[in-house]
């Protein structure tokens, strides 16, 4: 299921040998996958949402990779945490992983087990980003930090928090979102950190 990280054995862009090649998809999912999984993981704070965001990704990294038209690794890790950023911001918006493209590919996500949680959160980095968790939650507006209290901790759906709020559904969704954004930035890197950069 989860592979340690290990670098492609060529520096060629394995993503468009995948074309001709269907194994060389297989080294780019093992090249990349621990790098945008912790970089998910790092922004939402949670190891399944982050693991199945990673499968989206991947899943639609594979539907379209005859639209890539690049050439380098550069190139193909560029294209591929675009793909995961716009997975990412899915998410704030819907409040829920879509899986278009794994239903589409007739893919099952498999459920995590406790050491591949804890894997996750090691190779995030979570236990240090946690421990500031309560002092970045603290520095938002009331508002936000209230719905993120009734979305997150309390694990309400957003008509349920939004008639808790009195506002609409949309105006607690704009809260949620507003507030885990600046969570992100408070506690993480920016998405042009070390996770995206071609490793030497």
């Amino acid at each position: 299921m989860l592979r340690r990280f290990r670098q492609p054995k060529s520096r060629d862009c394995l993503l468009a040998q995948s074309w001709e090649d269907p194994e060389a998809f297989a080294a780019f999912f093992e090249a990349y996958s621990d790098r945008v999984l912790g970089f998910l993981a790092r922004r939402v704070l949670d190891p399944e949402v982050a693991f199945d965001l990673m499968s989206e990704t991947f899943a639609t990294a594979l539907e379209r990779s005859r639209q890539f038209r690049g050439t380098t690794t550069e190139e193909e890790q560029g294209w591929l945490f675009a793909i995961a950023r716009r997975e990412l911001s899915q998410y704030w918006r819907a409040g829920r992983v879509e899986r278009s493209a794994l239903h589409r590919l007739s893919v099952t996500v498999p459920v995590l087990t406790d050491p591949e949680f804890e894997r996750i959160e090691e190779l995030a980095g979570l236990a240090p980003l946690l421990a500031t968790l309560p002092e970045a939650l603290a520095a938002l507006p009331s508002d936000q930090r209230r719905a993120i209290e009734l979305r997150v901790v309390e694990e309400r759906g957003y008509p349920d928090i939004a008639a808790t709020l009195d506002v609409a559904e949309a105006a607690a969704r704009a809260r949620v979102s507003r507030g885990l954004r600046a969570l992100a930035r408070a506690m993480a890197a920016s998405p042009t950190d070390e996770l995206t950069r071609d490793p030497a």
